[in-house]
């Protein structure tokens, strides 16, 4: 089971507003990655890190995870030509 207790607010965090902007840009980033690293099976890394979060009732990680699922099923859904890889 991995500990989550360590999530706090940040001080250099932004506020209000700005936090949709932050928590998207964090969440594109984390897509972006995964799919570097883990392929197609970036999507099943995500959906487990949702399962996780909603077992220990952490709904800020829950949506946080389901930005990053929506942004993998979009990056893999674009059309890409023969050949062509997924970065």
């Amino acid at each position: 089971m991995v500990d989550y207790s360590h999530h706090r607010q940040r001080e250099d965090m932004p506020a209000g507003s700005q936090m949709a902007s932050y928590a998207e840009a964090n969440a594109q980033a984390m897509a972006d990655s995964l799919i570097v690293v883990y392929g197609i099976k970036a999507r099943g890394m995500t959906l487990r890190h949702i399962a996780r979060c909603l077992e220990l009732k952490l709904i800020d990680d829950v949506e946080f995870w389901l930005r990053v699922r929506n942004r993998i099923d979009w990056l893999l859904r674009t059309v890409r030509r023969a050949g062509d890889i997924v970065q």
